[in-house]
């Protein structure tokens, strides 16, 4: 079997793919030249995505031709997003027991099809599409790795700059934005109660509810900061709590037996061993939930901080 063969039918992992295709190791991800172009694949297992391939290339005003054929070859290439930004096309492949084999398959395709329909190469400027020349830089955009016209690479910088500027001196709708965070503390409860009267454990709401009141804050005109994660953890919080205290009042009202009111029928239920054990796990998965989802919103914040949108020199 040829060597090219058996490359492609070999299990890897991240260290024996960039070591099998002679590309260089980053933290989470390797990159390099593959087939003439410029490529990046980042795998992270329980990232959002898992895994992130790129290409780096000039579209040169073919870029809805380029979306187009990502789209049409989504289901061939077994991918689950795919996009073209400024320095090239990402894809999202599907997670599989063998990511990297596909990983490969992903990039023979795309860069043929780059090759074939002229998109520029490595040894080209993904910013102005010319070929590079002895002014150029060692760079990289979002954490991307590639070489570009120094000119370009200053143009890009200060571009970068601005929106930062810009960004910062965006008035933050923080009361409107804190509005849409309560919201999915709202939905979290609401979720609480539909589980709960359903099999009596309604902390799955407490998960989402961090997650839709991201997105409510952000949809509202809020700001990126650390207080739009700390808003949506602790009004899930807040609101998974009190729609568990309605559940009981509202069970203790249609069952009150001989109890002269509602709460001292809770206080009883609560008193025996299976209703302080239901009450241990709502109130513990709740709380587990909503601070493991305000932590993973806190992790994308920082992520999002330290790479997306930077663009700086290697060399």
């Amino acid at each position: 079997m040829a060597e090219k063969e058996r490359q492609k039918t070999k299990k890897y992992n991240l260290d024996s793919f960039a070591a099998a295709y002679g590309l260089e190791r980053g933290k989470h991800c390797c990159y390099g030249v593959w087939n003439g172009y410029r490529v990046h694949v980042k795998r992270v297992p329980f990232g959002n995505p898992a895994c992130l391939v790129t290409v780096v290339t000039k579209a040169n005003g073919k870029e809805e031709q380029l979306k187009k054929w990502l789209i049409r070859k989504k289901k061939e290439l077994c991918i689950a997003d795919s996009g073209v930004v400024g320095i090239g096309l990402m894809v999202c492949p599907k997670s599989s027991t063998d990511t990297w084999r596909r990983v490969a398959h992903i990039l023979d395709t795309i860069t043929a099809h780059l090759a074939k329909n002229g998109f520029a190469g490595a040894d080209r400027c993904p910013y102005c599409g010319e070929e590079l020349g002895k002014n150029c830089v060692e760079m990289s955009d979002s954490d991307i790795p590639f070489r570009a016209h120094e000119p370009c690479f200053e143009q890009a910088y200060l571009q970068i700059q601005a929106k930062r500027a810009e960004e910062a001196a965006r008035k933050d709708k923080k009361p409107l934005a804190t509005l849409g965070a309560l919201l999915g503390g709202v939905l979290a409860a609401a979720i609480f109660a539909a589980c709960w009267f359903w099999f009596s454990f309604g902390a799955p709401g407490a998960l989402i509810g961090p997650f839709v009141g991201a997105w409510l804050y952000k949809k509202f005109g809020g700001k990126e900061t650390v207080y739009k994660v700390l808003a949506c953890g602790a009004l899930t919080l807040v609101c998974t709590g009190a729609g568990y205290l309605v559940c009981l009042y509202v069970s203790a009202m249609a069952d009150l037996g001989g109890y002269a009111s509602a709460f001292a029928k809770i206080a009883a239920d609560l008193a025996t061993s299976g209703g302080a054990t239901n009450l241990i796990l709502n109130v513990v998965f709740s709380a587990v939930f909503a601070l493991a989802a305000a932590g993973w919103l806190l992790r994308g914040y920082f992520k999002n901080k330290k790479s997306v949108g930077s663009v700086k020199r290697l060399d």
